[in-house]
C-alpha cells in the first residue's frame, strides 16, 4: 500500500511539473504572437450627466456620473463632413477635458474636449443645439463628423482602429466613447 502511494505521489508531481512547463512554453509563444492584448470594451465606456448649480455661490457644481446611454434616433437627414488629418476646425483654444459651463443666448451651454485613441474632439452641448467645435485626428487617422438630429457623432478611423464619440443632450450633456480594433 505504501509503495502504491509513493508511485501516485511521483506521478502527481511529474504531471504537475509537466503542466506548468507546458503552460510557460505556450504563454511565451502566445505573448510573442500578440504582444499587445486587445482592450475589451463592453457597453459605454463613459457616460455622464452633469447637474448645474442654479445659485450664485462659490461652491463648484456637483457632478453625477451615471451609466445611462441615450439612444440616438436619426429623424433629420445626416450631414457628413470629412476633416483632413492635419487641420483643425477652430482657431480658439479647445475646452478642457473636465468641461466648462457657459451661457449662450440666455441658455446654459456645456463645452468639453475628448481625447480618444484616434484623435481629439471638442463638442458644444446645449438643449437646443449640439455643435462640433473641432475634430483633430492623430497621425494616420481620418476624422468624420456626422450631425444627426440633436446629436454629434465623431469618428476617427485608420486601417486597424476606430474611435467613436456619440454626444447628445438628454436632460443634460450625455456622451459615449467606443474604441474598437
Amino acid at each position: 500500500m505504501t509503495r502504491g502511494l509513493q508511485y501516485f505521489a511521483a506521478w502527481s508531481a511529474s504531471t504537475a511539473v509537466a503542466v506548468v512547463l507546458s503552460w510557460l512554453g505556450i504563454r511565451f509563444v502566445l505573448d510573442a504572437g500578440a504582444p499587445e492584448r486587445p482592450r475589451v470594451v463592453a457597453g459605454p465606456t463613459q457616460s455622464s450627466a452633469i447637474a448645474r448649480a442654479t445659485t450664485t455661490t462659490t461652491t463648484p457644481a456637483p457632478i453625477t456620473t451615471t451609466t445611462t446611454v441615450a439612444v440616438i434616433a436619426t429623424v433629420a437627414p445626416t450631414t457628413t463632413t470629412t476633416v483632413p488629418p492635419t487641420t483643425t476646425t477652430t482657431t480658439q483654444p479647445l475646452p478642457s477635458e473636465n468641461g466648462t459651463w457657459t451661457e449662450r443666448n440666455g441658455e446654459p451651454v456645456y463645452l468639453r474636449s475628448f481625447t480618444l485613441h484616434g484623435g481629439v474632439a471638442a463638442i458644444s452641448f446645449s438643449a437646443t443645439d449640439m455643435e462640433p467645435i473641432s475634430a483633430t485626428p492623430r497621425q494616420g487617422f481620418a476624422a468624420t463628423v456626422e450631425q444627426p438630429a440633436d446629436a454629434v457623432v465623431v469618428e476617427f478611423t485608420n486601417a486597424g482602429h476606430r474611435s467613436r464619440l456619440e454626444a447628445t443632450w438628454v436632460g443634460g450633456p450625455q456622451w459615449r466613447i467606443v474604441e474598437t480594433g
